[in-house]
């Protein structure tokens, strides 16, 4: 029963694999800003008691990434390029970006 949950578990958190460090209010939210500049849909949503906040699509269930504010770590299914050049690269990066479509 136990190994069920251990799996279970692993493909929940499957997307999170890579992460990402993201130090400092002024570049999470030049991110958050680009995210959500990528799709009309795309939303972000903070929780409190977890401090944390979940980028996802509109209306979906299944988040595009997740930031550890205590950490600063954004983990996501996408490399870094990819996550850290919506921060100073938006305009080129943007272009056909997985979270855009």
């Amino acid at each position: 029963m136990k190994h069920i949950k251990l799996f279970e578990d692993f493909v929940t958190e499957g997307i999170f694999l890579n992460y990402t460090q993201i130090v400092g209010n002024h570049d999470f939210k030049k991110f958050v800003e680009a995210y959500e500049e990528l799709h009309k849909d795309n939303k972000v949503v903070y929780d409190k008691k977890e401090d944390m906040t979940w980028g996802f699509r509109k209306g979906s269930k299944d988040a595009h990434w997740k930031y550890d504010h205590e950490t600063y770590r954004l983990q996501s299914d996408l490399q870094d390029q990819e996550v850290l050049g919506l921060i100073n690269f938006k305009n080129v990066v943007g272009k056909n970006h997985a979270w855009s479509k």
